[in-house]
């Protein structure tokens, strides 16, 4: 089992960005649920100012918590309205022990057009970022060609769990390894890697580990010398753990692993010995 770093799915500004959206998606869809209900929204706001700011806290508190705001949720239509479906069940739950301590002044016609506005702004709104988000990555100038080099099983791992980013620019042109010319995918002998990347744009190179040493470092100085992106995959499937994660101290690579069998039962060998002295 693989377990990706968590930072990795996230960006540093990327929580801020999408909270700060969520309280202006909430607030318009506040002053939505006003105007229907009340037929005023910014003067009535006021009065129910308070009520917003605990709806809001709730709301992105539920959202962090059920990793709602993970970049792999938010690649996918159904994924994101599966998602904010979860964040809204748990989200009634905290405002109805929340309306229980407090006095009831909200009718549930505009508890209803709330959640109704809530949900169809924010994700109206997320789904109008993704589509953007896809059409700006499937430019030309932002498209990530990318080839791998060695037909290994963590190399072909990889190109399974970066199907999703097809969408959104990412193409591959093929594997590259002489050992294995005549699997699928394998395009082109090694010795016809810079051709190629040259001939079809290539601006990623992903490079297995186990594959030549002395391969590597002729590709790593193309790479450097014609702006391409060089990255290493290691081959985790040779490591003997059940888990296994990478980290980074000082530009090093750091693989490590674990393999904890089930803790053993806590068992008393004395015991039965014990309740047997007691009888008569």
């Amino acid at each position: 089992m693989f377990h990706l770093s968590k930072y990795s799915q996230y960006s540093k500004t990327f929580f801020m960005v999408v909270m700060m959206l969520d309280a202006l998606c909430l607030f318009f869809a506040f002053d939505l649920a006003l105007w229907k209900n009340l037929g005023a929204y910014h003067e009535a706001f006021s009065s129910y100012a308070s009520f917003y700011a605990i709806w809001v806290l709730l709301w992105i508190i539920t959202a962090l918590f059920s990793n709602h705001y993970n970049t792999d949720t938010l690649k996918r239509v159904f994924s994101l309205v599966q998602s904010t479906g979860k964040v809204v069940l748990i989200h009634i739950l905290f405002v109805f022990v929340y309306l229980l301590t407090t006095p009831n002044y909200l009718g549930i016609s505009f508890l209803i057009d709330a959640y109704f506005f809530s949900i169809l702004v924010t994700v109206g709104a997320k789904v109008l970022i993704l589509y953007s988000y896809r059409l700006i990555s499937n430019k030309d100038e932002n498209k990530v060609n990318f080839i791998i080099i060695g037909y290994t099983s963590t190399a072909r791992k990889l190109l399974e769990s970066m199907k999703p980013d097809q969408k959104f620019g990412h193409q591959f042109y093929g594997f590259f390894d002489d050992s294995y010319l005549g699997e699928s995918y394998v395009v082109a002998p090694c010795a016809e890697i810079e051709a190629f990347c040259k001939k079809n744009d290539i601006n990623q190179i992903y490079f297995a580990s186990s594959t030549d040493a002395q391969l590597m470092s002729r590709v790593i100085k193309f790479a450097n010398n014609n702006y391409v992106r060089f990255s290493v995959v290691h081959d985790m499937i040779s490591i003997p753990y059940k888990e296994v994660e990478t980290s980074v101290f000082n530009n090093i690579p750091i693989v490590s692993g674990r393999n904890f069998s089930n803790p053993p039962k806590v068992r008393f060998p004395g015991m039965k010995g014990l309740i047997n002295s007691f009888r008569v």
